[in-house]
């Protein structure tokens, strides 16, 4: 996880280039993530912020003290005026070096988050050689990092950092390798361009994996994924989303699964134009020797059905709501960003569902408000293209 800080506030004074829909309270924001963050624990999950992983075991370990550090000066960038000379140029990067050599391993941290440029020129006013350059700061952030299920997926194989489709989120991906790295974790591939792989498109489920494909993950990156089996020798299900709107951006935008049996589907998806297709590949080989071969396309509820789940269905608004956007904290209990309405309730209790709702009023994905309407997402992107 990553909760909301100095890089999530350059987002907030910018929504526009940060993909938010709406400025937020920071401090809300921030309290309502440690909320969160404390049911998850609650739950039995060890969870580890984006920070805390990036500075992992850098007191006792040299090695990864030196990583941090390395990746601290990639993430800095000077932009010389073009009237500093080459030896001034060296001059600053060697100053560069000192200082990334004595900082510590939070400072370091938000380095890496922060990505500062720095301008440079020099001073016609200086008097002395502390004052010979004027130095312009600006941050290009890692300011989505609050979003942390992004950036790479998780299969029994291991971690394979994807390749977020917005640019403006794209360093999120480093970020995350290098996190992931710091704490034992390297990871087994990498999306390339041009393939795209989101998080919210993935979900395991035992013996096989649904994995979306869609508005943000092209059929490229799935195909990367097949390609260098990265899920291992099991079937995988490609949710083939038909929509392709930023609302229901990721499978788990409409889909959520509750257990072993049992998922949830947004009730406009269970039939008609809007159900997803589903390429089913099934490996063919030994667990250590294999590849995938499609056997079949079906609708997407026929295919929950042959595996076995019960389907519950949630309304349009509910969707809207991010009733579909959960944490399984054991099979049939999860944790939700939202209250469900009465009738979804009724349906979860009486399917042995538990769920805890965490406030996340502050969250820039969702209505701001109680009342707010549950199509905001739609009636904003009309107002937008009005403008």
């Amino acid at each position: 996880m990553c909760e909301p800080n100095i890089e999530t506030l350059f987002a907030v004074l910018e929504t526009n280039s940060a993909n938010f829909l709406r400025p937020f309270s920071l401090d809300q924001a921030r309290q309502e993530h440690r909320a969160f963050r404390r049911a998850i624990e609650a739950a039995g999950a060890r969870v580890i912020d984006l920070r805390e992983a990036l500075t992992w075991r850098t007191d006792d370990d040299p090695e990864a003290l030196a990583r941090l550090r390395e990746w601290a000066l990639f993430s800095i960038r000077y932009e010389f005026a073009r009237e500093i000379s080459e030896e001034d140029r060296d001059l600053l990067q060697a100053n560069l070096r000192r200082a990334v050599g004595v900082f510590d391993p939070a400072t370091l941290a938000e380095l890496i988050i922060l990505r500062p440029v720095v301008n440079i020129r020099y001073n016609p006013n200086a008097l002395d050689p502390t004052a010979r350059f004027l130095s312009r700061y600006e941050v290009v952030p890692a300011h989505n990092s609050y979003h942390m299920r992004d950036p790479f997926i998780t299969t029994r194989q291991g971690c394979v950092v994807g390749r977020l489709r917005l640019d403006v989120r794209r360093v999120e991906n480093d970020v995350a390798e290098y996190a992931l790295r710091q704490l034992g974790i390297p990871s087994i591939y990498r999306v390339q361009p041009p393939g795209f792989l989101e998080g919210g498109d993935s979900n395991p489920a035992g013996n096989f994996v649904l994995q979306g494909q869609g508005l943000l993950s092209n059929e490229d990156g799935v195909g990367q994924l097949l390609e260098h089996r990265v899920h291992g020798y099991v079937e995988v299900a490609v949710v083939k989303d038909l929509l392709l709107e930023m609302n229901e951006m990721h499978l788990d935008g409409y889909f959520a699964l509750l257990g072993p049996d049992l998922c949830a589907l947004c009730e406009d998806r269970m039939k008609g134009d809007l159900q997803p297709e589903v390429d089913v590949y099934r490996p063919e080989g030994t667990p250590t020797d294999f590849g995938y071969r499609k056997v079949k396309t079906c609708g997407f509820v026929d295919y929950l059905s042959e595996k076995g789940f019960r389907v519950l269905g949630f309304a349009r608004e509910e969707q809207d709501n991010g009733v579909s956007n959960v944490v399984l904290a054991e099979p049939y209990q999860f944790i939700g960003i939202r209250a469900p309405e009465q009738a979804y309730v009724s349906k979860l209790l009486a399917h042995g569902v538990q769920f805890e709702s965490v406030d996340f009023t502050a969250l820039p994905d969702l209505p701001s408000r109680a009342g707010a309407s549950p199509c905001w997402w739609r009636e904003w992107l009309q107002e937008a293209r009005a403008l």
